[in-house]
């Protein structure tokens, strides 16, 4: 049996090349195609019977990019990379190979497989790619989808459990919350960052969120990133940048409790963009917390927009602008002691 790294094929000539050596060799060739996002033994199953049809089993398995096009923006969970090797690493499986296209006709029609299979409650007639495989002789086979698993059940599942989630250590699930701004107010302003390895904490970032969250307070970020609905870059570059922020706050041991972002452009008019206060009105309902006891710290008036729409208290982090908000400070460490100077005195 081949090992099962080199099983993944990157490039279609060497495909073809193996499938010469298959069809050398009398062997029958079969074709199928899927995500296998999250892989199951649902999956396993499947590849498994359509094993049974065939000599040699070629599996595509779709791109990322094309999973976008045809499943969820938001999607796949695993990448590319890592789903091929999975799939490869199956006894069942001879040959795996990337489909970029949401549809396999091309790839069929350059390899002209001998069995088509297909998993589901499929008609012949229903298979788009039947005409192309039946012209050149060969023939489909539909299995039939047995097991009750499925990649959509198991985030269902995921998403379910997640309403449930561990509770916070005392201090924490009872404190106010500190709303904070992410680019230009914890981390140098860099446009359309999508790169990791340039992300800086600004000066006094690190000390002051370790003071609030001695404080008692949760620390949330509520940040806009137009940069995700305008394509400059993607959902996974946004979270990447934003582990490379936990990890340097780590360094501090600070904590933050939840992200919260808007992808929309200002064209898109939407309300949970700051100055809009969907986002900070959201967390203040998922976190229990009173807005009169919490605060927004950003850089920008539209951060202050939206605290005083959702009834917060907010500090403007501004060296340029002073004195153009009611509670303008120049640095971040200057705003965090001043929360928590407010926060003791009575009345504020």
């Amino acid at each position: 049996m081949t090992p099962h790294n080199q099983r993944v094929l990157t490039d279609i000539s060497d495909l073809l090349s193996l499938a010469a050596q298959w069809r050398n060799q009398h062997l029958s060739i079969g074709f199928t195609c899927g995500a296998f996002d999250l892989l199951h033994a649902g999956h396993a199953d499947y590849l498994e019977k359509a094993k049974t049809v065939c000599d040699r089993l070629v599996v595509a398995v779709n791109s990322d990019e094309s999973i976008r096009r045809y499943k969820n923006p938001h999607r796949p969970i695993i990448g590319q990379e890592h789903r091929m090797k999975l799939v490869a690493a199956l006894r069942s499986v001879d040959a795996v190979m990337l489909m970029d296209d949401t549809r396999p006709t091309a790839l069929i029609e350059a390899l002209r497989p001998d069995v088509y299979i297909k998993g589901g409650d499929y008609q012949k007639q229903q298979l788009q790619s039947a005409p192309v495989v039946e012209s050149y002789g060969g023939r489909c086979e539909i299995i039939p989808v047995e097991h009750e698993i499925s990649s959509s059940s198991i985030i269902g599942r995921i998403e379910e459990l997640s309403r449930y989630p561990s509770p916070e250590p005392p201090v924490a699930s009872t404190g106010p919350v500190v709303f904070l701004d992410r680019d230009g107010t914890l981390i140098e302003n860099v446009p359309f960052l999508r790169d990791p390895g340039r992300v800086r904490l600004l000066d006094g970032v690190g000390e002051g969120l370790r003071a609030l969250q001695n404080g008692g307070f949760r620390l949330v970020i509520v940040t806009n990133q137009q940069g995700i609905g305008l394509g400059y870059f993607s959902y996974e570059d946004f979270v990447a940048v934003n582990s490379a922020i936990l990890r340097q706050l780590a360094t501090y041991g600070v904590k933050i409790s939840k992200f919260y972002y808007c992808p929309h452009s200002l064209a898109d008019e939407c309300g949970c963009r700051k100055p809009g206060s969907m986002l900070i009105k959201r967390a203040l309902k998922d976190l229990s917390a009173e807005p009169d006891q919490c605060f927004v710290i950003g850089d920008a008036k539209s951060d202050m927009e939206a605290a005083e729409d959702a009834g917060c208290t907010g500090i403007l982090v501004n060296d340029k602008e002073m004195g153009s908000w009611m509670r303008t400070v120049p640095s971040f460490l200057q705003a965090a002691e001043l929360i928590l100077t407010l926060r003791r005195e009575p009345g504020s």
